[in-house]
């Protein structure tokens, strides 16, 4: 499963380009603020919206994402890195509310995907370099023979056993990363915290995913998809209420090596980078859910697209294989509206 770059925020890339294309009644209702967390620019759209009350949102969304952000970075001294110590020392711990939810949901994607998404794998992506801001200097990969003795003792997600307020794990080596769901899990909590202000329309864009609250303005929010391949236009969402637009991709920040390169998407059964897709997109009102199915897509062929994505629940996907093939399921067809410049090539459902 593992997404160990999309994000700058904790240490990784970017994701697959998500262009907030933005319909309104009028430019005199928009209102747009932000704030940088991690080198990561959040930025805020209202539509409205009282001035005051988007102060008010802006430094509420500040207070939830840095502290949160702080203490679930992988790497950094924090909850998440004394949290696996712990474990690793004890095979016991404490545990907090919010690693609790994300292990639920994490469950459900480890449950769908027959354990490639799995947040259990920290020591993988640890041991592949991606826990670090390396820049433009990328380590050695692991030799084969390293991988394969990590897999012969690897933990998974069936190792970790939440009773109570406390976590056992089965496995000393569980380390847990929770980047493949960080973002969606913030701007749930942010998205809380704005309709608990009276906050009715705002676009939340993460520097990589879109998350919607109400509409902009008299419309929908029309969400651009751009081509992880290029500048083209893939196509547009029209979003309204709460929803994620979320993405994954294997073009940012790879492993890069003696001429070689290596996509940061790594699946825990191989422990080896993705292979299968180049680019996904994923619709859904839960939003970590949607966060993490669009890395658990990134390991997943088109034939087998459809049930992850009825699994789920999910309102709609579509993936660019490194073929650059193109696929989608009824959901998101429905959904898509063609924009601009769009890339030619027919689309393929799934």
């Amino acid at each position: 499963m593992i997404d160990r770059g999309r994000r700058r925020l904790l240490g990784g890339f970017a994701s697959l380009p998500l262009l907030p294309m933005v319909g309104c009644g009028g430019p005199e209702e928009a209102i747009e603020a932000g704030f940088t967390v991690f080198d990561q620019v959040w930025t805020l759209r209202f539509h409205a919206t009282p001035p005051e009350r988007v102060n008010a949102a802006v430094r509420a969304a500040e207070e939830i994402v840095e502290p949160l952000y702080r203490r679930l970075h992988p790497w950094k001294d924090g909850e998440l890195t004394q949290l696996n110590r712990r474990l690793a020392r004890d095979g016991e711990a404490p545990v907090s509310t919010e690693i609790r939810e994300l292990i639920a949901v994490s469950r459900r994607l480890f449950d769908a995907t027959g354990g490639r998404f799995d947040p259990s794998v920290g020591g993988l992506i640890e041991m592949w370099g991606f826990h670090s801001n390396a820049g433009d200097h990328s380590p050695a990969p692991p030799s084969e023979a390293e991988i394969d003795e990590w897999l012969e003792h690897a933990p998974s997600l069936d190792d970790v056993h939440v009773e109570g307020e406390r976590l056992h794990v089965s496995n000393p080596r569980v380390q847990l990363d929770f980047n493949a769901l960080a973002e969606g899990y913030a701007a749930t909590r942010v998205l809380d915290a704005l309709e608990a202000l009276g906050v009715e329309n705002c676009l939340l864009d993460t520097g990589g995913d879109l998350f919607t609250l109400g509409s902009a303005g008299l419309r929908s929010w029309q969400l651009g998809i751009r081509d992880p391949r290029g500048d083209h236009v893939l196509g547009g969402v029209m979003a309204s209420g709460r929803q994620a637009l979320c993405s994954s991709g294997d073009y940012q920040r790879r492993l890069r090596y003696r001429g070689r390169t290596w996509s940061h998407i790594l699946d825990p059964l191989t422990g080896r980078p993705a292979q299968v897709n180049t680019g996904t997109t994923v619709l859904g009102a839960d939003a970590p859910l949607a966060d993490g199915a669009a890395t658990a897509l990134m390991l997943t062929a088109p034939e087998d697209a459809g049930r992850l994505v009825r699994d789920l629940d999910l309102d709609g996907a579509l993936l660019v294989t490194r073929d650059g093939d193109l696929w989608r399921d009824a959901g998101m067809a429905a959904k898509m509206v063609d924009l601009t410049q769009p890339r030619q090539g027919s689309w393929q459902e799934f």
